[in-house]
C-alpha cells in the first residue's frame, strides 16, 4: 500500500500505525516546490521515523509517463504561478498531486494509496459543500465571495456553541441538504483516485479518528513535524473555505450535541462500500454553476 505522506501529524500517524499493523507500506511525498527545504525535511523525517519515504518533485524530472499526465501537470503548475490574490490553489494544487500520486503508485505495482483524512477532515468538507450551496442559493450569490462565506461560518459557530434547544437555522438547513441527498463529504473512507482513469483506490484509514484524538497521539508519542498548510503563499494570507469551516467551527468549542448530529449527517451520505453516494467534488459544478467558485485561474 501507498501512503500520501506529507510529514505531518496525520499522515506520520497514519504511516506509522499500518506499518504496527504490519502492512506494507511506501510512503509518497509530492513536493509542489513551495519550500526549498521542504523535500530533504520530510525525507530526513522519514528516515527518523525508519520509513521509506519517497519525494517526488514535481517540477524536476519526469513524474508521469502519459504525455497527457505531463500536460496536466505543467498547465497546473503554470496556473499556480499567476494565480490571483483572493483566490485559493487548491484546484490546481490537487489536480497535480493526484496525477503525480497515480503515476508513483503504479511505478510501484500497488493499487491502494492511503490518505490521513480524519473524521474532523470529511465533516468540514461536508458542512462547506452545504454552505456553499446555501450561499448559492439561498443568499443568492451567484460567485463566491469570502465574507459572504464567512458569514455563515460565523452564524454557524453560534449555532455550535448554543445548547440543543436554542434555534438553529442554518444547522436545521443544512441538514435539510444532506437528507435530501444534495450535499455530502467529499472525503470518504473510499473512493477511486482518479474517477477518469480508475483502478487506483484512495482509502482513509483515519476516517472515525477525531483530530483531538490524533493530536494527543502526536504531543505525547512523537515530535518533530511538518505543520499544517500546503506551503503555497495565498494560503498564508486566506483560509480556504473547509479550513474556516475547520477552525472556526470544528476546532472551536462546541456542544457535544453537535458533534453527534454531524456524524449522523455525514454517515448519511456513506455507503456499504464506504464511498461517497453524491460525490459532492464531481457534482459542484453542477450544484453551483461554473462561476460560483473563483479558485480555478482560466487564464
Amino acid at each position: 500500500m501507498a501512503v500520501a505522506f506529507s510529514g505531518g501529524k496525520d499522515s506520520l500517524l497514519l504511516s506509522l500505525a499500518l506499518r504496527e499493523l504490519g502492512v506494507p507500506i511506501v510512503c509518497i511525498a509530492v513536493d509542489m516546490g513551495y519550500e526549498a527545504d521542504w523535500g530533504r525535511r520530510v525525507a530526513a523525517l522519514g528516515e527518523r521515523s525508519h520509513l521509506p519515504v519517497e519525494v517526488i518533485d514535481v517540477r524536476r524530472g519526469i513524474v508521469a509517463e502519459e504525455q497527457e499526465d505531463r500536460q496536466r501537470i505543467s498547465r497546473s503548475l503554470r496556473a499556480l504561478e499567476v494565480i490571483q490574490p483572493g483566490a485559493t490553489p487548491c484546484t490546481h494544487c490537487y489536480n497535480v498531486k493526484v496525477a503525480a500520486l497515480e503515476n508513483a503508485v503504479r511505478a510501484h505495482d500497488v493499487s491502494t494509496v492511503a490518505f490521513e483524512h480524519h473524521r474532523t477532515d470529511a465533516m468540514a468538507s461536508l458542512v462547506k459543500e452545504a454552505l456553499m450551496y446555501v450561499d448559492r442559493w439561498d443568499r443568492g450569490h451567484p460567485v463566491f465571495v469570502r465574507d459572504h462565506f464567512s458569514e455563515l461560518v460565523a452564524q454557524l459557530r453560534r449555532e455550535a456553541e448554543a445548547p440543543p434547544d436554542a434555534e438553529h437555522a442554518l444547522t436545521d438547513r443544512i441538514t435539510e441538504l444532506v437528507h435530501t441527498d444534495i450535499v455530502d463529504t467529499d472525503e470518504p473512507p473510499r473512493q477511486p483516485l482518479n474517477r477518469d482513469n480508475p483502478g487506483i483506490t484512495a482509502v482513509r484509514p483515519l476516517f472515525f479518528v477525531d483530530e483531538i484524538l490524533i493530536a494527543e497521539m502526536v504531543a505525547n508519542r512523537l515530535a518533530d513535524v511538518e505543520g499544517p498548510g500546503c506551503g503555497h503563499g495565498l494560503t498564508a494570507n486566506y483560509l480556504t473555505p473547509r479550513e474556516m469551516v475547520h477552525y472556526r467551527v470544528l476546532q472551536a468549542a462546541h456542544h457535544p450535541w453537535f458533534d453527534a448530529h454531524l456524524q449522523r449527517l455525514l454517515m448519511h451520505g456513506i455507503d456499504a462500500q464506504g464511498r461517497a453516494r453524491l460525490e459532492a467534488r464531481r457534482r459542484r459544478i453542477a450544484l453551483l454553476g461554473d462561476q460560483y467558485k473563483p479558485g480555478i485561474n482560466k487564464s
